[in-house]
């Protein structure tokens, strides 16, 4: 618990104690106040609620000529026969001042509520301590997790050392490994699973694990792993797009252009699958006419995949990040392209998760990702749509996060924005 927490608990107790106190110190010496208060002001607030109405259309004039003509009666009614001014001593003469209560308030308020705090408090944080271990084996997010998923990690790699590992504890090593970032681990790993079993996506999984620990960049050997995984597999979605990468980056570029062009249009569907696709054709189809090389055109090579048709409104984002920013997260971080409406509810009316990895991307946000009804891109006319990348993985924006935003005015007349993700979160 820090000093500023503290600091800012007393000053909010402070203020609360003198709010409520302050009524019971004071003395009303006006007669008149007294009465506009215990009549004037309910008549005010009666009136001001029937033009609220009358004004939003919830009812007509005549109605509210009705309705006025019944507080006026009231009003009358509750003033005592005696006069305007009687009545004013009638309800003031019952305001004094109160120091005995307002004693009380000042000492008891904060006490009570430092008790209450101590007990709710200390109950939530050790709720939240049992939370958290018990996601530590599906959602490890904070250092202590990590720390855990270490241990049980080492754990792993022990009781297979000791006792010899089967395919699916070398596996799971691997993946462990990889998710701790040690991609060399991993790699041993996985080359470990992938002489009990040949089987393709373990190959695929070393082959990845081998690209992380040379900077992203497919090895000779991992290539061949690659190759082997296409042999067995060569209609494998997963399995052509590792080749397709891995034989660009190999400058085997009509074997690129020949992998990737068999996705099938099942995996183009999603936007920013298909804006990669062509992405890597587009560069193999220039490095090859850049060598005097004859190159059927992008159409040909690839046919725009027909859209289907969705429901209500849907806005495609082209979503980019700056250098600098780019060069302070890992190509695993996540990036959240969400839209909210610009003026109302906070939630989400639409939102994708994609990786920096995949940046430059297209992300489509449509009526479909609306995750209460009737709070979906269609219900309103005006959103801001936000691109932020994060290291926690944290759906909500926090310090050090780094975010794009458009607004668009007319959701129904929008079809595509641009966002860079380039602003820091404060």
């Amino acid at each position: 618990m820090n000093i500023m927490f503290w600091a800012l608990m007393l000053i909010m107790l402070l203020v609360a104690v003198v709010i409520l106190i302050y009524p019971l110190l004071r003395v009303r010496s006006s007669t008149s106040i007294a009465y506009k208060d215990s009549n004037l002001g309910l008549y005010e607030d009666k009136v001001a609620e029937l033009e609220a109405d009358l004004g939003e259309g919830r009812i007509d004039h005549e109605r509210y000529q009705l309705a006025r003509q019944e507080i006026d009666r009231e009003l009358l009614q509750d003033v005592p026969e005696e006069s305007r001014d009687t009545a004013g001593f009638h309800y003031g003469h019952q305001v004094k001042r109160q120091p005995g209560v307002a004693m009380l308030v000042s000492v008891f308020l904060p006490a009570m509520a430092l008790l209450v705090y101590m007990q709710l408090g200390m109950h939530a944080a050790s709720e939240q301590g049992a939370t958290q271990q018990a996601q530590t084996q599906t959602q490890p997010q904070t250092a202590q997790d990590v720390g855990s998923i270490e241990d049980m990690t080492r754990q792993l790699a022990e009781r297979i050392n000791t006792n010899g590992g089967t395919v699916e504890e070398w596996a799971m090593l691997g993946r462990a490994y990889k998710h701790l970032k040690k991609y060399q681990l991993s790699a041993e790993a996985f080359a470990k699973a992938v002489e009990i079993s040949q089987n393709p996506q373990l190959m695929l999984e070393q082959a990845e694990a081998m690209a992380l620990a040379n900077n992203q960049r497919f090895t000779p050997e991992s290539l061949v792993l690659i190759r082997r995984a296409l042999e067995m597999s060569p209609d494998n979605a997963n399995v052509l797009w590792f080749a397709g990468v891995a034989e660009f980056q190999a400058g085997n570029y009509r074997d690129t252009i020949a992998h990737l062009s068999r996705l099938p249009d099942e995996a183009r569907k999603e936007p920013d699958v298909d804006h990669s696709i062509r992405l890597y054709i587009e560069k193999a189809r220039e490095a090859l006419i850049a060598q005097g090389e004859s190159v059927p055109s992008m159409d040909e090579i690839l046919p725009p995949v027909a859209e289907t048709a969705t429901s209500g409104a849907s806005i495609k984002v082209s979503v980019n990040i700056s250098q600098d920013v780019r060069e302070k997260f890992g190509a695993a971080d996540s990036v959240f392209v969400y839209a909210k409406a610009a003026s109302g509810p906070k939630m989400p009316l639409a939102v994708q998760k994609i990786s920096l990895a995949e940046l430059p991307a297209i992300v489509l946000l449509d009526d479909s990702m609306a995750m209460m009804e009737g709070m979906n891109l269609s219900s309103f006319d005006s959103v801001i749509i936000s691109a932020r990348i994060t290291k926690t993985g944290s759906a909500m924006a926090q310090a050090g996060d780094y975010i794009g935003e458009y607004r668009v005015d007319d959701v129904a007349q929008a079809s595509q924005v641009d966002i860079e993700i380039n602003t820091l979160v404060q």
